[in-house]
C-alpha cells in the first residue's frame, strides 16, 4: 500500500467518525424520525447496491470497506437515535413518527438478532464433548 493510499484510508476513517460525532449530537427532536427512518434504509441500500456498480479495480480496495464500515456505523447512529427518542417520547409521538422510529430501530434489532445468532452457532458448534 503506497502512502497516498494509506493518508486516503486514514482520511476516510476520520471523516467517518467525525460525521457519525456530528449526526449523534444534533437533532434530537422527535420531527426529524421519519427523516431519519428514510436515511436509515437510503444508507442501508447503499451499503449493499453501490460496491457492486463499482469498477472492479476498486471494487475490493480497502477504501470500499472502510466507506462501508462508515455508513454502517452512521446508521447505527441513527438507529440508537431512534431508539433514545422512542424511549424518551413514546407516548407523546404521533403514529407516522412511531413507525418512523420503529423502521429506524429495524437494523439495530435485526443486527442484534444476527449478533445472538452468531455466537449461539459458534457457542454449539464450539462445545467440548
Amino acid at each position: 500500500m503506497s502512502a497516498a493510499q494509506a493518508f486516503f484510508i486514514l482520511f476516510l476513517v476520520v471523516s467517518g467518525i467525525a460525521l457519525v460525532i456530528w449526526i449523534f449530537l444534533r437533532g434530537w427532536s422527535p420531527e426529524q424520525l421519519p427523516l431519519w427512518a428514510g436515511l436509515v434504509w437510503g444508507l442501508l441500500a447503499i451499503i449493499k447496491f453501490v460496491p457492486a456498480l463499482l469498477p472492479a479495480s476498486i471494487r475490493w480496495g480497502e477504501s470500499t470497506s472502510v466507506v462501508q464500515v462508515a455508513l454502517g456505523v452512521v446508521v447505527l447512529a441513527f438507529s440508537l437515535k431512534s431508539l433514545i427518542l422512542l424511549l424518551r417520547h413514546g407516548s407523546s409521538l404521533s403514529a407516522s413518527q412511531r413507525w418512523a422510529a420503529y423502521l429506524g430501530l429495524a437494523p439495530l434489532v435485526i443486527a442484534v438478532l444476527a449478533l445472538l445468532i452468531f455466537f449461539w452457532i459458534a457457542g454449539a458448534l464450539g462445545a467440548k464433548k
